[in-house]
């Protein structure tokens, strides 16, 4: 199992930091449309072929660069996911851990935790 250390240096190295890494995520959608829609017009102007070849462009280009933002994060997501699956300690949750509720010693006088079906009512 890899320490806590190396699990989060990977962590910064996948992610990067937080607020730096959604802005520049948030000018590569407006920036690289665009860039592309700039490129049409100048083809549009060179071929005079009206404003089709730039709105084509970074019409494009965005709905290019949403798809690949949307992989990314389902990616990160489903990383995330198997990290947390990973640190969860097996055999830790509900009926399958006794716990000091669930110990014979903790519960109330009169109360047990086996099944009543088997056996008699009690008698007043």
């Amino acid at each position: 199992m890899r320490s806590d250390n190396a699990r989060d240096e990977q962590r910064d190295r996948r992610n990067g930091t937080g607020s730096e890494d959604g802005l520049a995520k948030a000018i590569e959608i407006v920036v690289t449309p665009a860039i592309f829609a700039a490129a049409g017009f100048g083809l549009d102007r060179w071929w005079d072929t009206g404003p089709w070849l730039a709105l084509s462009f970074g019409v494009v280009a965005f709905i290019v660069k949403l798809l690949v933002e949307w992989y990314r994060y389902a990616e990160r997501m489903q990383l995330h996911e198997e990290e947390l699956a990973s640190n969860r300690p097996s055999k830790q949750r509900g009926i399958d851990r006794a716990t000091g509720f669930d110990e014979p010693t903790s519960l109330p006088t009169g109360v047990s935790l086996e099944s009543d079906t088997d056996s008699t009512p009690p008698q007043p």
